[in-house]
């Protein structure tokens, strides 16, 4: 640690006991078993996703404004890594994997497009939001309390025809997998479905390519971005940004332990609206009420924090930004760049949350319950809303590109 000043080793000593803090918790008993364990899962997503400048809004959102598609490539390695790993546990026969095979419904392409549209505004997703707290801390907090809001508020909508029927089927699925196209091929389709998956992966990465070019003149020259030199052990471990393969290959792995032990994806964006759900009780709301206007959706509007999986996901990915930041060194200058906004900015945040949290439930997920894991796990419906909430994403960034104009 010789290269860091006084500030940052007081910064990394924080990180190493916020780490410790949580071990200790979980060996305590204060938080138990699979919540432990989901809260750990939830700390490695935010490390990986936080230490790898890597974040699922910048699949449009990068591209859209610097022209830039290097992390959709980023996103279609650790699908196509993901896929495989997926494969392999249902091949072993021990794990129950229970795959999100996703309806392909009109929810999901107004969900998409709403979603896409919040994306843009508020520069993030549902995971995005957790780990910007550290980064962003007022626009994370005003986009993530409105995502709740638009959660709960389109609970009503998320077991309504119009997002739970799909239009196409194949099997048993409520929607169209990628294994019964090849249950013929000796594995249950597995060894086709992950083939089939690569190859569209790599076809998303060329096209990418293609596109990054075309729309290259149209953006200024970006500087080249020098890769950090790390001068110790210390920078190596900590502080140098991940490469692009070695944080896909990071959140794969997660990901595979995550279905490995739990049998479920990751998903992120329910819980929000279960903290909005519980904040109403809290405020006195009857939870009869809101059990009536849910009208039989999924939801837990009682959230005990240390008994509740996935908000201790949820908050383990908060902690783990902020262990990366604190553990680089560089957590109170990026901390309070993120302070700073016009009030104006507000409405957009809130716009983006609601619109986001809202087209959760119209197409059963977020970009990590709509689109990563259920491309992950051979579903059609992952690949579909991938273009759909890129389109959304355009068209929010034609607005969010208005907006800060019209704002000077």
């Amino acid at each position: 640690m010789k290269t860091l000043s006084k500030k940052q080793k007081i910064e990394a000593i924080i990180g190493i006991a916020l780490v410790a803090l949580v071990l200790i918790l979980g060996l305590a008993g204060a938080i138990t078993g699979a919540v432990f364990f989901r809260c750990l899962i939830g700390i490695g997503f935010g490390y990986a996703l936080t230490r790898g400048n890597f974040g699922f809004a910048g699949l449009s959102n990068e591209t859209c404004r610097k022209g830039s598609a290097k992390l959709i490539r980023g996103l279609m390695l650790t699908i196509a890594l993901a896929s495989i790993i997926v494969g392999a546990l249902i091949l072993n026969g021990n794990f129950t994997v229970a795959l999100w095979v996703k309806p392909i419904s009109w929810g999901l392409l107004f969900g998409g497009i709403l979603f896409g549209i919040g994306m843009a505004f508020s520069s993030c997703c549902a995971t995005g939001v957790l780990q910007d707290v550290p980064q962003g801390f007022v626009r994370a907090m005003v986009t993530l309390l409105f995502f709740g809001v638009g959660v709960f508020l389109g609970m009503p909508l998320w077991t309504s025809k119009f997002a739970s029927t799909s239009l196409f089927t194949n099997g048993t699925y409520n929607g169209v997998s990628f294994l019964e196209w090849f249950n013929w091929d000796g594995t249950n389709g597995v060894v086709g479905a992950i083939l089939l998956t690569v190859l569209i992966a790599v076809g998303i990465s060329l096209l990418s390519k293609w596109y990054e070019k075309k729309i290259a003149k149209n953006f200024a020259i970006q500087k080249e971005v020098v890769a950090e030199e790390a001068k110790t052990t210390y920078d190596r471990l900590f502080v140098k940004k991940w490469s692009m393969g070695t944080t896909a290959l990071v959140i794969a792995g997660l990901f595979g332990v995550l279905i490995a032990l739990t049998g479920a994806g990751w998903g992120a964006s329910t819980v929000h609206g279960n903290w909005f759900g519980s904040l109403l009780v809290d405020l006195g709301v009857s939870q009869t009420a809101l059990d009536t206007f849910v009208n039989g959706a999924p939801h837990n509007f009682n959230v005990q924090l240390f008994q509740d999986a996935g908000s201790m996901q949820n908050i383990g990915i908060i902690l783990g930004a902020f262990v990366a930041l604190l553990l680089s060194g560089k957590f109170s200058d990026i901390f309070t760049s993120g302070l700073k906004i016009k009030p104006i900015e507000i409405v957009l945040f809130a716009a983006g949350g609601l619109l986001m949290g809202f087209g959760t439930r119209l197409s059963w997920g977020c970009n990590v319950g709509a689109f990563f894991t259920p491309a992950s796990e051979f579903s059609l419906s992952g690949w579909l809303y991938f273009f759909i909430i890129f389109g959304g994403g355009y068209v929010g960034n034609i607005i969010y590109k208005s907006f800060y104009k019209k704002i000077g």
